[in-house]
Order: C-alpha cells, then sequence, then structure tokens
C-alpha cells in the first residue's frame, strides 16, 4: 500500500511539476507571448497536419545562412567548419577575459582580507 502511494504521488508530482514548468517558461519566454502562442500553433497544427510543404529532409533550419549559389556541399561543409572555429575562438576569448577578471578580484579580495582578525 505504502508503495503504490509512493508511485501515485511521483506521478502526480511529475505531471503537475511539468505543468507549472511549462506554465513558467511561457510566462517567463524571451518573445512576446503573441509570438510564442502563434508558435505553438503553427508547431500544433503541423503536428496534427501530417502533409507538409517540405519533403522530409529538405525542412529549413531557422536562424542559417542559405549557401551560396552553385556551392558544393564540401564549399557549405567548409563554410560551417570556419563559422565554427571563429565561434570557438571567440567563445575561449572570452572564456580568457572572464578568467582574468575572477583572478584579479580575488587577489583584491587577499589584500583586502590582509590584516583583518579571523571570522571577520
Amino acid at each position: 500500500m505504502q508503495k503504490n502511494d509512493f508511485y501515485k504521488g511521483l506521478f502526480w508530482g511529475t505531471l503537475i511539476g511539468a505543468g507549472i514548468g511549462t506554465v513558467m517558461g511561457i510566462l517567463f519566454a524571451p518573445r512576446r507571448g503573441e509570438d510564442i502562442r502563434r508558435a505553438l500553433l503553427e508547431s500544433l497544427n503541423a503536428g496534427l497536419n501530417p502533409q507538409s510543404d517540405f519533403p522530409l529532409g529538405e525542412m529549413p533550419v531557422p536562424n542559417s545562412i542559405p549557401p551560396k549559389e552553385g556551392a558544393t556541399p564540401a564549399d557549405i561543409e567548409n563554410e560551417a567548419k570556419r563559422r565554427a572555429e571563429e565561434i570557438i575562438d571567440e567563445a575561449r576569448i572570452e572564456a580568457q577575459r572572464l578568467i582574468r577578471e575572477a583572478n584579479a578580484l580575488l587577489r583584491e579580495a587577499e589584500k583586502a582580507g590582509k590584516g583583518k582578525p579571523n571570522g571577520l
């Protein structure tokens, strides 16, 4: 009996948590509610409607830049690799800057903490 109550509580807790998480995600989303509702309705309609404007495998990728006219798959792959390397390099530079700033703050905190009694 105790085991059944545990699983029943787990089920309802999961269900309620998923519902609350969904609502909170929608409320605090970075886009306007109108845009989100439109996107949700479009997704729902697309999911319910098995016919699509795009054959499988040809669906456009959001936030992508279309390839240049006449580009070969190798050209597209090379461009993607180049862009990925740029992003990685920028992230590496930003991470190094943040580490330098954090180390400077730690040194300042250590200097400020010297000369004070422990526990204060």
